[in-house]
């Protein structure tokens, strides 16, 4: 009896937890002890729901369970856990469990430096090359007028126009980078920008969000969100490595039909 007593105690004690997590960035709580029932995430009716939460794991405890939760902040503030679920067999709300979570920082996506236009660059002068362009343009012209004549001569189109790459193809080239933990904010931005693109046209209703709302959102689809939690992941701890055989299946959605 006093066992069980000392263990509730402590369990309770660790209930009364804070946690800070930035914004928009998933957090794992692990090992949070709800007595009872095994409960369950409310169900979000609406995009104003400041907390995303899943559970990751369960546990069972001595009169009740431990849970693994992954939790995503849109609202900056000091949310109560208890709020976003319910005990899945009577769907009462929690009411034993005082753990918050705090929300201090910005998405880091949102601080991304927007791709600035070219600067303008004055051509230096060409001062002593002048004739050497001269002589190259006279060049050129000459293999210009020899293509024009061998295709009217032999009927042949030498000319292949070479096909612009694919989403796929770009995806694969930028994944690889992130993955290797060497991508710079222009490429992050590019990579977010062909994800958003892509899903925006597949899903009309995120295309009114803001990018950080909508790359949340899509966390939580089934074929948009493994990609996604990857990029998050080796943001933190890149896969020096990892294959292309081995990040290709993660693509396989934004093949073009």
């Amino acid at each position: 009896m006093m066992k069980a007593l000392l263990f509730f105690l402590i369990s309770s004690l660790c209930s009364f937890s804070q946690t800070k997590a930035p914004l928009g960035l998933p957090e794992t709580l692990e090992e949070i002890y709800i007595p009872g029932p095994k409960v369950e995430v409310i169900p979000r009716t609406n995009n104003d729901s400041p907390l995303v939460i899943r559970i990751l794991k369960i546990k069972p405890a001595e009169n009740g369970f431990r849970y693994d939760l992954e939790i995503y902040a849109l609202d900056p503030g000091t949310h109560r856990i208890s709020e976003f679920l319910h005990y899945a067999t009577d769907r009462s709300p929690v009411q034993s469990l005082d753990a918050t979570f705090e929300v201090t920082t910005t998405h880091p996506l949102d601080t991304l430096p927007k791709p600035s236009d070219p600067e303008p660059v004055e051509l230096e002068k060409l001062g002593g090359y002048k004739n050497l362009i001269i002589v190259l343009g006279i060049f050129w012209l000459l293999i210009f007028l020899a293509i024009i004549f061998y295709r009217k001569k032999y009927g042949t189109d030498l000319v292949v126009e070479k096909p612009l790459p694919t989403l796929h193809e770009k995806l694969q080239v930028l994944v690889s980078v992130a993955s290797q933990g060497e991508i710079n904010d222009q490429q992050q931005a590019n990579l977010e920008r062909l994800i958003l693109g892509h899903w925006k046209e597949q899903i009309p209703e995120i295309d009114s969000l803001t990018p950080a709302r909508a790359l949340v959102e899509l966390r939580s689809h089934p074929e948009a969100s493994p990609l996604i939690l990857k990029l998050e992941e080796w943001l933190h701890a890149p896969n020096t490595k990892l294959s292309r055989e081995e990040f290709l299946p993660l693509l396989s959605p934004y093949v073009e039909k």
